[in-house]
């Protein structure tokens, strides 16, 4: 597995509301993408960064996704290219349950 994690700044002034409206309307987009195995979306407590954690099967199926066109539309949905990216590879997922 393959882990992907991006930092995004926001814009100063971004209510913590517009925020979650931003995550809501990423959730549903993030259905039935190729590989894609989970998404965390979080922020910080100043709402002045996003996270979002990908969990894909495979590095090859992330570099599929995060494409120029990707960059794009994170660029918009944020008025903020992704500040950082950070790749992992990923051998144990363990759930707490």
């Amino acid at each position: 597995m393959h882990t992907v994690m991006l930092t995004i700044n926001v814009n100063e002034g971004t209510s913590r509301q517009d925020i979650l409206q931003e995550i809501e309307a990423s959730g549903s987009d993030n259905k039935g993408i190729p590989g894609l195995i989970r998404t965390y979306f979080g922020m910080t407590a100043d709402c002045k960064s996003v996270v979002e954690i990908y969990l894909w099967q495979s590095k090859s199926d992330a570099e599929n996704f995060f494409t120029h066109e990707w960059d794009a539309s994170v660029s918009r949905r944020w008025q903020s290219a992704p500040m950082r990216r950070q790749d992992w590879d990923t051998p144990l997922v363990v759930d707490g349950k």
